[in-house]
């Protein structure tokens, strides 16, 4: 694995000017059904959320249920290092518990440590806790939820810099159901450890490394497009008769 997980300045610098949005609606373009989505993703750090912008490569780490004291059977391998001590410079950690408690999978130590290695952020498919010392620090989180309570007796690391398979969900009737595509099989959006990420106040996306140059040439033209839109929009033309000039439907 490289000790770095920088991406080349002007990919980065193209990406900056992307939104989560626009890099979504590329994905689909080229066939992703879910637009590279991570769902119900909250920003909590830092404060401003308006102006958060977060790019990187993703180093990938997986959390299992803690095991009880008198079990024989472990609920995945262990890991020999903390994962922040081997994630690489530049890098955006990804954190995806196996079991989702109500307790946090990352809090105000772990942001110290991570910002000293010069990690770019950190999201997490589950909670956070220390909200202030985050923001203290002007360090990037995104979670699902953020608590009091810590990892210890309930979740452990497991693996790390692996790929992932992440359900896309709904809420219907306060009740969370994956969605199924027209296959019959469930949405999923996949990732590869070293693959970018996108977090911006929309949300978090996932572009595999091998359609980076793909998806910014289609988002950038989309993105024109929205602006040429926009224009005539706010020139009081019609909704209708402006989607049909510019998009074509």
């Amino acid at each position: 694995m490289s000790s770095s997980f920088h991406l080349p300045h002007d990919i980065k610098e193209q990406l900056e000017e992307l939104s989560t949005c626009e890099v979504s609606d590329a994905l689909i373009k080229l066939g992703i059904s879910t637009g590279g989505f991570l769902p119900h993703l909250n920003i909590y750090s830092p404060k401003d959320h308006e102006n958060v912008k977060l790019v990187g490569r993703v180093f990938t780490v997986r959390l299992v249920e803690q095991e009880k004291p008198d079990s024989s059977q472990l609920n995945g391998p262990k890991a020999e290092q903390h994962f922040v001590d081997v994630a690489p410079e530049g890098s955006v950690i990804l954190i995806s518990p196996d079991f989702v408690s109500g307790a946090a999978c990352w809090g105000g130590l772990m942001s110290t440590a991570a910002k000293n290695k010069k990690i770019k952020g950190v999201v997490i498919l589950g909670g956070c806790r220390d909200l202030i010392e985050h923001r203290k620090l002007n360090f990037p989180i995104f979670a699902q939820f953020h608590s009091t309570l810590g990892i210890k007796s309930f979740l452990r690391q497991s693996e790390y810099n692996i790929s992932l398979s992440i359900p896309i969900r709904s809420t219907v009737n306060k009740h969370e159901q994956n969605i199924i595509n027209q296959d019959g099989e469930e949405k999923k959006t996949l990732i590869d450890s070293g693959d970018i990420l996108i977090g911006d106040i929309d949300g978090v996306v996932i572009i595999p490394f091998s359609k980076i140059n793909q998806v910014i040439k289609i988002a950038k033209e989309c993105k024109d497009i929205d602006e040429n839109i926009r224009k005539d929009l706010e020139l009081g033309k019609g909704v209708k008769e402006t989607m049909k000039k510019w998009r074509g439907t």
